[in-house]
């Protein structure tokens, strides 16, 4: 491929103009699209409305409208990545889908799909209260020739794509390294043989942290002063989402197989109350403990354990990664408004000042003296004088670790702000992310976790609100190479599988922008572009021989 940029979508729109180029790389749009959705994702529309891919687009039409098939995975969302792995596993071999209609654009959701979880709990001190659940939502079909895909299951020679956002890229990687290697100890039923890696024909990750997250650190500190209230109304709205059979939930998390479900107690149902309860007193707070789910799957600790028991890639795929950020740098400089700002304080401070030494004795005899040079603070050149001798970094983080946290612990609030860091929210971020983006731009890494992350650690403050942009290249024991080098001429040498190929990094979305959700009419086209591009250089790799 000619010379890379620094931009990931330009590179993307290169390669697959340079591709578009080669006669000798047809696309083959019959090769389904498997989308896996990251930490808090879903399947069908919410409140029949809005999509994970796409917000209030949809990017599984719009790419069914250009001839691809997708299928979209309604994985657990704050699962951990095995049962996502099962869950995507079973729903690719279940052999029926829902279906998208393309007359009604509506979605028929049928609840039949059973998972088994297979041994993995056994060793396990806590574990969930059975080990399989029925009545779980089928994948959804995309496809203008849905008669062709009537009994179709993913195997040998029906062969996949994966287009994975967030944490759906580590599943995937669990999914895959358990397709070549086995796992008869683990689950016999579904990951009984080896040598399946080769029924994926392309992993492509998008803001997929490879090497954890800080995210669950901030949330950590920020609640650190109230981790039982926490977990406590952390029950409540599990108990509220919940409560209903999983076909009438309208956000369902898919853990019904660790009690967080209505339960039968004596051959009744339980009253809300009695679920809450139950819920608050100890089955959320137990499935916390258990790090069987995606709050310590995507921390640096939990990936980590994920790279320990899997394999990096597959020698059969192609991989393809895409890196985001959301920030801007903390200002080095003092806005130019500062001194009027300063003005403004309730109290002069100049004031304040002149009283405290006029009330030494002795000192008031040479007020003159004194006069004269704190009036020189109220022109331009005594203020420019004290703003050079303090940053406004340092002004922020007085301002939040010795005021405003000692003033939130004094009247009982507690939560912990965040310092200032390295980096500030962009203004077009989501503004449920600007706080997360602010505080991940703060977030030190701690000593454990640079021990697990190496040396050539890079910046682990840059961010998109939810995952370090740092983690987003690939995993650290993988090869990652730049785009920039990617053979064109040579697409479908096996050299090039195996191989993390970075497209770039994108400074204009934030996690949420990734996949449409609640973005601007300019980075809607970005985003669409982005899908289309990558659904044209997917389609025209050939799986291994």
């Amino acid at each position: 491929m000619e010379s890379g940029n620094s931009n990931a979508l330009v590179n993307l729109r290169n390669l697959a103009k340079q591709l578009r180029l080669e006669n000798n790389l047809p696309e083959d749009k019959t090769v389904p699209i498997v989308m896996v959705p990251g930490f808090s994702g879903w399947g069908t529309p919410l409140f029949g409305a809005i999509n994970y891919w796409g917000g209030i687009e949809n990017i599984p039409y719009l790419l069914m409208e250009r001839g691809y098939t997708v299928i979209v995975t309604p994985v657990g969302p704050i699962s951990s990545n095995w049962e996502r792995a099962c869950e995507l596993y079973r729903q690719l071999t279940f052999g029926k889908f829902s279906i998208f209609n393309c007359k009604t654009e509506d979605i028929n959701e049928i609840h039949d799909v059973d998972i088994d979880y297979g041994n993995y709990y056994n060793d396990s001190r806590i574990r969930p209260t059975t080990t399989t659940t029925k009545g779980r939502k089928r994948a959804i079909l995309y496809s203008k020739s849905q008669d062709k895909y009537e009994n179709w299951t993913w195997n040998e020679d029906n062969k996949v794509h994966f287009i994975c956002h967030s944490q759906g890229g580590n599943t995937v990687r669990y999914l895959i390294s358990l397709m070549s290697r086995g796992s008869a100890d683990l689950h016999p039923k579904y990951f009984g043989t080896e040598g399946r890696d080769n029924w994926a024909i392309s992993v492509t990750t998008l803001g997929t942290p490879h090497n954890g997250t800080t995210i669950i650190d901030v949330l950590q500190n920020f609640f650190s002063g109230s981790t039982d209230a926490a977990i406590k109304l952390l029950a409540r709205l599990f108990a509220a989402v919940s409560f209903q059979t999983p076909d009438k939930r309208f956000y369902d998390l898919q853990l019904d197989h660790w009690g967080i479900c209505r339960m039968e107690i004596n051959g009744k149902l339980e009253t809300f109350q009695k679920m809450r309860e139950r819920l608050e007193s100890g089955a959320v707070s137990t499935w916390l403990e258990s790090n069987y789910n995606g709050f310590y799957d995507n921390k640096i600790e939990g990936v980590h354990d994920l790279q320990m028991k899997t394999m990096s890639t597959s020698n059969h795929v192609y991989y393809f990664s895409f890196s985001f950020h959301s920030t801007i740098p903390f200002p080095s400089q003092w806005p130019s408004w500062t001194i009027e700002a300063i003005d403004s304080f309730p109290i002069p401070l100049v004031d304040f000042v002149r009283k405290v030494l006029y009330s030494i004795p002795l000192v008031n005899i040479g007020a003159w003296i004194i006069t004269l040079i704190l009036d020189s603070f109220g022109n331009t050149v005594g203020w420019p004088i004290l703003l050079s001798l303090v940053s406004l970094w340092d002004v922020t983080r007085w301002a939040t670790q010795s005021v405003a946290n000692r003033l939130l612990s004094e009247i009982n609030y507690n939560v912990t702000l965040p310092p200032p860091g390295k980096y500030l929210p962009r203004k077009d971020v989501l503004p449920l992310m600007m706080p997360t983006v602010y505080a991940m731009g703060g977030q030190d890494l701690t000593a454990p976790q640079r021990d697990i992350l190496g040396q050539n650690l890079g910046d682990w403050y840059l961010n998109d609100g939810i995952v370090n942009t740092e983690s987003m290249r690939g995993p650290r024991d993988s090869n990652v190479r730049n785009i920039s080098a990617f053979p064109t001429s040579q697409v479908n040498s096996d050299d090039v599988r195996g191989i993390y190929w970075h497209f770039g990094v994108n400074d204009q979305m934030d996690h949420a922008d990734e996949i449409g959700v609640f973005i601007e009419q300019d980075t809607a086209h970005s985003m669409n572009d982005m899908y289309n591009n990558l659904a044209e250089i997917i389609s025209r790799l050939s799986p291994s021989s």
